[in-house]
């Protein structure tokens, strides 16, 4: 009798064991499926734990952008000898980048009674050629390349090796074996390549921690020039790190589009993509010159938009300001690489070696609450490089 109530006990303890299973199993699925639900609605607490978790790294990488990653320049001192003739061959000077470069070796020029010619290749590989060819006529003493590469120029550095003249390359790729001098080096003497990556990644940590770790952004790339697509790699970096972000378009442009053709590209985007919350481009001029801060005004979203620019030029900064289509900017100063195109130069004229030192460079990320500069200035450094170059040249 025993044994069979002993037997009817591990039944029974069985068959509730069977439906407990099921019990769990039936509740697993429920759970699922309520989960499922509210992560495609997009509002469920495992999608906001999830970006939450995501966007921490980034948070706390912005602080470090904030405070900047620029150093003093950090070159030998050298005595440059004055009456030199130096020709600058620009990629463009319809934009506010470069100009401010090309004002700046034209300062520093003068305080090293150098005579410097500025030649606007206008985007055009054709006009850029023109410009070295007219700068090796002219028996210029050195020639400085302002964001141009090697290769559409090719003849003309191959020219400018045969006639011994020293070239510069600022932000420029050189061709393989290299026709350039010497380049401008950025902080902690890496290469530009590796910086503007830097760049474009602290363009992107903004966007996604100004987001929440949910950023929906429209990048807009300049395709024809290594340095912004070196920016553009950047950004992609970041947002393959964000497993809650989404580049939602990539806007490509060229050169000879900046204006009306670029900020009807950009009015497209705004259209075709109405659940972006954010915009990224390569350089402020695509906001200012080029009418992509208009575009933004004109769609109606610019106050649900989050929109890094870049360097910080003066009408950029003024848009940060006025909240009129720019938050924040990628605090470059173009100033301050040409400045130390004029001291690689001056390095070379000299003998030295000019990769031994490097100019410093890093960036700094600035919007209304932070590095924001005063009234009518563009982005300032926290360091006064101009200062430490007069020193370097014993001018001071």
């Amino acid at each position: 009798m025993y044994g069979k109530w002993k037997e009817l006990m591990i039944i029974l303890v069985l068959v509730m064991g069977l439906g407990v299973a099921v019990s769990a199993c039936g509740s697993s699925n429920s759970e699922t499926d309520t989960g499922g639900e509210s992560s495609g609605g997009g509002n469920g607490s495992e999608t906001s734990t999830s970006a939450s978790q995501v966007v921490k790294p980034f948070e706390e990488k912005l602080k470090e952008l904030y405070a900047g990653t620029s150093e003093p320049p950090n070159h030998p001192p050298v005595k440059a000898e004055p009456g030199k003739s130096v020709w600058v061959i620009s990629v463009g000077q319809g934009v506010e980048t470069t100009q401010h470069a090309t004002e700046a070796m034209e300062e520093a020029g003068e305080k090293l009674a150098w005579n410097v010619t500025i030649f606007d290749g206008k985007f055009e590989s054709a006009r850029e050629l023109t410009g070295i060819q007219q700068a090796i006529s002219a028996k210029a003493d050195g020639i400085v390349l302002l964001y141009i590469d090697c290769a559409p120029i090719k003849s003309g550095l191959e020219q400018a090796k045969n006639a011994e003249i020293p070239v510069v390359g600022i932000e420029s790729k050189d061709c393989d074996p290299p026709l350039e001098t010497a380049p401008v080096l950025m902080a902690r003497g890496v290469d530009y390549i590796k910086f503007e990556e830097e760049m474009g990644e602290g363009q992107a940590t903004w966007a996604i921690a100004e987001t929440g770790g949910e950023a929906k952004t429209i990048n807009v790339e300049e395709t024809d020039a290594s340095t912004t697509l070196a920016v553009g790699k950047g950004v992609q970096n970041a947002f393959e790190r964000c497993s809650t972000c989404e580049l939602v378009d990539d806007i490509k442009f060229v050169g000879t589009e900046l204006g009306p053709a670029l900020q009807q590209k950009i009015e497209q985007a705004l259209n075709q993509y109405p659940d972006a919350n954010s915009l990224i481009v390569p350089y402020d001029g695509v906001l200012t010159t080029s009418g992509g801060a208009a575009a933004l005004r004109a769609s109606g979203r610019l106050p649900e938009l989050k929109v890094m620019g870049g360097e910080g030029s003066v009408p950029g900064i003024e848009l940060i300001r006025n909240e009129a289509g720019m938050d924040a900017c990628a605090g470059i100063s173009t100033a301050w690489s040409g400045y130390d195109a004029m001291m690689v130069l001056s390095q070379l004229f000299a003998g030295r070696d000019p990769v031994k030192g490097n100019s410093g460079i890093g960036v700094q990320l600035c919007d209304k609450e932070h590095n924001l500069p005063p009234k009518g200035h563009a982005y300032v450094p926290s360091i006064d490089f101009v200062a430490t170059y007069e020193k370097i040249w014993g001018l001071k």
